[in-house]
């Protein structure tokens, strides 16, 4: 029986949540990767799972030559794992491979916050605030789902690469949503709301303030926080 995990090519791109509108393809190539990660995200496609480009080329009716930028697009976002002379495979969620994803997520992000408080408007600091009070409350209760709330928390950043006018920061910081939040739903433990709460509120202080020290130190300090969540014993 044919194996039809994978059987369309579905732009989904999963950059900005499921309630946002979906962007243009625009290559075939862009259209594997986002069917692909749809399938990774989804759990269709499990840790561990061979990718193989003969069989996906043929299954997706696509160039094994698409196959394969695709598949360096999905290593690059930390969603496969290389084999040298065999398929790649699913990345399989470590300890290790968090920590090397939320490294590079936390410099983008402190980017993101240092130039998007230098760079927003009023207007956008005041939807920044808005938003955030919807965020907060994603962190209400202990038994709130967690995904969710680091969802929203990792959104108020990214409004702030967007705010930054450097779209190469912003679609940087963009591309790395889907990995950290595999991470956290496969590897993280359960979180203390109050703090995280804080973070929000803290984080929206200091955008009204300009203050883009105590905002880069905020989100370096919420780095550490979410990686000792699942490092730690």
């Amino acid at each position: 029986m044919p194996d039809r995990r994978i059987d369309r090519l579905n732009s989904t791109r999963l950059l900005r949540g499921a309630e946002q509108p979906l962007p243009v393809i625009s290559s075939r190539s862009d259209a594997v990767v986002d069917s692909l990660t749809r399938s990774i995200v989804s759990g269709e496609l499990a840790p561990g799972d061979p990718l193989s480009v003969t069989a996906l080329a043929q299954r997706l009716n696509v160039a094994a030559g698409t196959v394969r930028s695709a598949l360096g697009t999905l290593e690059a976002m930390h969603l496969i794992e290389h084999r040298l002379h065999r398929a790649s495979v699913v990345v399989t969620p470590t300890p290790a491979w968090f920590v090397a994803v939320a490294a590079e997520c936390s410099g983008l992000s402190v980017a993101a916050a240092d130039l998007g408080i230098a760079e927003a408007t009023e207007v956008q600091i005041d939807e920044l605030a808005e938003r955030a009070a919807a965020i907060r409350e994603l962190w209400a209760t202990d038994d709130s789902d967690q995904v969710v709330g680091a969802e929203g928390l990792w959104e108020l950043l990214d409004m702030l690469a967007e705010f930054s006018r450097n779209r190469h920061l912003s679609a940087l910081h963009a591309a790395k949503r889907t990995a950290l939040m595999l991470g956290i739903r496969s590897l993280s433990r359960p979180r203390n709301p109050a703090m995280l709460r804080s973070v929000v509120d803290a984080l929206v202080a200091a955008a009204r303030d300009r203050d883009r020290l105590e905002a880069t130190d905020l989100v370096r300090d919420l780095y550490t926080f979410v990686v000792d969540g699942v490092t730690e014993p």
